[in-house]
């Protein structure tokens, strides 16, 4: 994970409440403080991105939103 910039991100509701519990992901995309985000959790995907088989990682951010 060296290199990897990693985000804690809570779920949030279709309301916009948060949630579930907060999640870590890794971020390849830049977001920032308060900026939300897409985040999937295709582990396999996220592990091909770090570059390790073995690598615990399953969440990464995929998007960014725009605010209406």
């Amino acid at each position: 994970m060296v290199g990897w910039k990693l985000l804690v991100v809570q779920p949030l509701s279709e309301q916009g409440r948060p949630q579930g519990d907060p999640l870590l992901a890794i971020d390849n995309i830049g977001a920032g403080v308060g900026v939300k985000v897409l985040i999937t959790n295709d582990g396999r995907g996220a592990r091909e991105m770090v570059g390790d088989n073995t690598s615990p990682v399953r969440w990464s951010v995929i998007g960014l939103l725009d605010e209406v």
